[in-house]
């Protein structure tokens, strides 16, 4: 019983904010390529730093991209490297030198996962619960 039901709002919204992070990790690989092409930095050091953000930028949109064309099993995908991403956030804390950054990005994998794990019409959407099923998530207390 495989029937496709729309992503709701959040779910694309959720969708749309992994889009950019992969987005980001392709404009870092560029620059990074451009850095080893000009000098600024060792080549090889550059084109291999630049190999790895191509992957991670491939990690970021694939589900970012299914989020938000609707497919459920690409939620799984997106929590898991919000969880990585803020892990990696507070790993390298230093309130001295990046508070206000770690902050950011903080709340920013924080919205994330919000709208993916913790709104009405996200989970319904995960269980695949539509209205005409007459079964809705009811709120806890």
């Amino acid at each position: 019983m495989s029937r496709e039901i729309a992503a709701p709002g959040p779910v694309r919204a959720a969708g749309a904010l992994v889009t950019v992070q992969g987005i980001a990790a392709v404009v870092v690989a560029v620059v990074t390529v451009v850095l080893g092409l000009s000098g600024g930095a060792p080549a090889l050091v550059a084109f291999g730093e630049a190999g790895v953000y191509v992957v991670i930028a491939a990690a970021f949109l694939v589900p970012g991209i299914l989020l938000w064309r609707g497919t459920r099993g690409a939620r799984n995908g997106a929590v898991f490297l919000q969880l990585l991403v803020l892990g990696g956030i507070w790993w390298g804390f230093d309130p001295i030198d990046s508070l206000a950054v770690d902050i950011l990005f903080t709340a920013y994998c924080l919205a994330v996962l919000v709208l993916l794990l913790f709104l009405a019409s996200s989970r319904a959407w995960a269980m695949g619960i539509t209205e005409e099923d007459g079964a809705t998530p009811e709120p806890r207390p």
